[in-house]
Order: C-alpha cells, then structure tokens, then sequence
C-alpha cells in the first residue's frame, strides 16, 4: 500500500522535465539482492572463477562486509571474461529471477511521477550489467550506475570505472546530473531502502525512504520522513500462504456444485457454467484481489467470439472465469490436461488442448475449435503463446486469428494490465492486489480470409499496445 502523503508529494511537485525522480534499485526497486543472484548464476557455469563473491554478498546482506569489498571481490571474478558472456548471464538471471522480483507498488510510484512528466532516473551501486534489464523493464530516463571496465579485445579487465557510485559519491554524481540539466535539487525525490544513501536523501527536497534498513528507518522517524514499506515481494506473510492455498482449493466445491447441477439437470453445460463462474468468484476473493473493469459490456456483445488475452501470469486463468462466466472455453497448452483436479474439469468444459511440438496435432485441435465456435461456445486464447516477465506485450501468433476468421467470428480483446501483481511467474504464492481489465469493442473478421491474417494481427496486436500505454 503506498501512503497517500507520498503521492500527495509527487502530485504537488512542479510539472515537467526540470522535476527529477532518482530511484535506488536493490531493496527499492526490487525485492532482492542482485548481486548476490548474479553470483549464484555464474557459479552455474563452467570455469567459474567467482565462487567466493556468493560469500561475500551473502556476508554483505548480513551486514558483515563493506559493500566496497563486495564490488571489487565481484569485478576482480570477472577478469578476463568476455563482456557478450557477462551480458548473456545478466539476461539469464534477469529473465529468471529479478524479474519477478520488481515491486509493483514501485511501477505505480514511477507511473505517477511519468504522469506529471518527470524525470525519472534509475541510480544505483550495481553494475551496468545488473542495471540494464530492470532499466529497461521499468522505463526510466537516464541510468547512473558502477559500469565494469572492458579493455579492446571486449575482455573484462576486472576493474571498475572510476568513480565508484555508492554512498557520497552516488549523492556526487546525482548532484552533477541534476546540474547539467538545470534542475533543482529543491524539486528533487530520492527513493531508497539504503542508510548508506544518506547522504543524496540530504542532498534533495524530497526524500523517500522506501523498504528502509532499520538505521535509515530510525532516521527517516526522527527527521519526520515520509516511508512505505512493501510486502508485494520477497517473503510471503503467512496470511498470504493462507490465502493461496484457500484460492487454489476452492477448486474442489466449485467443482462439487457444477457435477451436482449438471448432473440433476442433465446438462454438462450448466454443470460447467456453474463451475467456472463459481470457482472464479471464489478463487479471486479468497486471494484477496479486487478487478477493477472497463468495457465489460464487451463481453457479452459478440458472442460467439474468440477471446484475446495479454497473458502476464499464472493467476490469468482464474482471472478469466470470472469475467467470462459461462458458454466459453480455452485453448491451453498440452501439459495442464494432465493436472490433478485441473486437467480433469478442463477436459469436462471442452478445452482445446495443444502439444506445441506436435505441429500436425496442433492442426486438428484448432479444426476442433473452429466446430467449438460453430457450435455456439466462445473460446479464450493468449496469443503470445505463453506467460511474459514483464507486463511489455510479446509477439503474437497467428492460431487464434486464422481460428477466427475461419470460423468467422470476432475477436474480443482482453487487456490485462497487472495480474503479474499478483502472482509473477515463477512464484507460487499470490499477493492481494488490484487488477485493472479493459475489454475492447469487438473486431471483426467478416470478408477476411487467411491472406489477411497478418493485418488482423498486426491490427488487434496494436490494440494491445495503445490499451496498455506502450505506443
């Protein structure tokens, strides 16, 4: 939850570029420690020559190590290395793990300052390598970073560039930043978790500790700072467990009630119906997240359709029975027919499953799905194939668009701007949270044939990306 003094703050600085945001990244930005995952990662690989630095990060978290040693004991381990292999560990560990790892109460924080047309620059004692994606990902402005010194052959000599970023001098180059672009220090916001950013909080009008250490939570109580602490990362409480497990499990009387409606009645349909409305009612309540929804009256107004959905996380599935209801289905990848529980009700409802390496099999399930259509039922389908890291949309593939237009029916867009708030890939648990949905008005394919497939993609993909501010 952010505080609505720190909003109130952004909301009254001064409009525009002469207005600057400097974020820290590690305990800010993200939840964990990058170095430290850095260094897990390259001990993976062969000829590693780091597997003492895994100690000394994990002495530094402790509180045991100068943040100092750890940067020259990480860059020493990197001497000799190849710089295209050191960027090739930064997008593993990035796509794998700090990813999920990014605090969407941090997205929010920067939305608002981008809102109000800030700058926004991401500042931090990391390496440029450990820097790069989480810049990227988040869209900042400008990035001042600790950058590792490569020599003419693309070697990492095993040295930082000098100055070194981190305490004073991080303050230092912030200072020299805002300088050389006219903006007032006055005007300025710092976000850390870090007492050792002491001296840049000083340095600024508005300083913001977020996810502080205890010493810089002490400081910001006796000087009257405003501070948010975050729980949407790292450790799960244990009424967020909780909260999992009763989602998940909700599965069973949903379940119990639609086999028992659809058995009385004769209906396998109704059963179903009954059964996806309720265990979406079910599983997003108990999971503590509220949807806030434009355009629903999209749902209803095209029917039969084929459903188009961004799919950012695991939680999409029971996002979408709560919104579709009934007289749908999905297509979904092979390996959920065979979930206990799941993969049975899947079947029960008609899911059309896809081995995405059985190209001829593939073939058939979507002639399949095209009689689905016909049949009157609409159908899901996430047309990136598979869930992204990041809310940036992926590429689309042509299977649901030929399935539409073969069976000549329209497509419904369906924006998911954050289910990743609630549960990012390669996570288990799901955190309470607010998921914003546009629907958007139905495209049709009427009169297209497959010659125009590429078009109606490219058409619905750009959809996509206004309805998600990434055009």
């Amino acid at each position: 939850m952010i505080p609505a003094p720190l909003l109130d703050e952004i909301n009254a600085a001064p409009d525009g570029r002469q207005t600057v945001a400097y974020f820290d990244m590690d305990g800010t930005l993200v939840s964990g420690f990058t170095a430290f995952a850095f260094a897990l990662e390259r001990m993976k690989r062969p000829a590693a020559t780091d597997i003492g630095v895994g100690a000394v990060a994990l002495r530094y978290q402790l509180g045991r190590a100068e943040f100092v040693e750890l940067l020259e004991a990480s860059t020493r381990a990197l001497a000799g290395t190849p710089v295209s292999d050191v960027a090739e560990v930064a997008e593993s560990v990035y796509r794998n793990q700090i990813a999920s790892w990014v605090y969407p109460e941090s997205r929010t924080i920067i939305a608002n300052h981008r809102a109000r047309g800030h700058r926004v620059v991401l500042i931090s004692a990391a390496n440029d390598f450990q820097v790069r994606h989480v810049a990227e990902d988040l869209g900042v402005d400008h990035v001042i970073c600790n950058h590792l010194a490569v020599d003419a052959d693309g070697l990492v000599t095993g040295e930082v560039t000098q100055p070194v970023v981190y305490g004073p001098g991080k303050a230092a180059a912030a200072i020299e930043y805002a300088q050389a672009n006219g903006i007032d220090l006055d005007n300025a916001f710092f976000y850390t978790d870090g007492y050792e950013d002491l001296p840049l909080l000083d340095a600024v009008g508005h300083p913001q500790p977020l996810n502080p250490d205890r010493k810089l939570a002490r400081e910001a109580k006796f000087r009257g700072w405003t501070e948010a602490s975050f729980d949407s990362r790292g450790r799960p409480t244990r009424a967020q467990i909780l909260r999992t497990v009763m989602a998940q499990s909700s599965v069973l009387p949903a379940a119990t009630a639609g086999l028992l409606t659809g058995f009385l009645n004769g209906s396998k349909r109704l059963g179903v119906n009954l059964t996806m409305s309720t265990w979406g009612d079910y599983a997003t309540s108990l999971a503590g997240v509220r949807i806030e929804i434009d355009g629903e009256e999209h749902l209803w107004a095209h029917r039969p359709c084929v459903f188009m959905f961004n799919h950012q996380s695991n939680f999409d599935g029971m996002l979408l029975m709560k919104l579709l209801r009934r007289d749908v289905t999905a297509i979904a990848k092979a390996e959920l027919k065979h979930m206990p529980i799941v993969g049975q009700i899947f079947s029960l409802g008609d899911v059309v499953f896809i081995d995405r390496n059985d190209t001829a099999g593939a073939v058939d399930a979507l002639k399949h799905a095209t009689s689905t259509l016909e049949s009157g039922l609409s159908i899901a389908i996430a047309p990136e194939g598979t869930r992204q890291r990041t809310p940036a949309l992926g590429p689309f593939k042509k299977g649901g668009f030929h399935l539409a237009i073969a069976a000549k029916v329209p497509i419904v867009p369906i924006v998911i701007h954050n289910s990743l708030d609630v549960l990012p890939r390669g996570t288990k648990v799901m955190r309470p949270a607010t998921v914003r949905v546009d629907v958007l008005p139905g495209v049709p394919t009427a009169g297209i044939d497959a010659a125009g497939v590429n078009d109606l993609l490219d058409d619905v993909r750009e959809r996509f990306l206004v309805a998600l501010g990434q055009r």
